[in-house]
């Protein structure tokens, strides 16, 4: 059974991380969730930003719902 994360027209909230470390050529960036709250997306980017020396940039991004029929 699935259980559903957000509703038609909800937001949903995701974490950016960029992350660069000395032996690597550039960056590297991970998405961590979806959240359904942005308190809980927060809170990540703080366990992130806290973490490890190699972190570049730590965002929280919205996304707006809009649910349609599959083909």
């Amino acid at each position: 059974m699935a259980r559903q994360m957000v509703g038609d027209g909800d937001d949903v909230y995701r974490l950016k991380v960029t992350l660069s470390r000395p032996n690597w050529r550039g960056e590297n960036t991970e998405f961590y969730g979806p959240f359904n709250s942005i308190g809980a997306a927060r809170g990540q980017r703080t366990v992130h930003e806290k973490a490890v020396d190699y972190v570049v940039l730590v965002q929280v991004q919205r996304a707006h719902t809009e649910w349609s029929d599959v083909q």
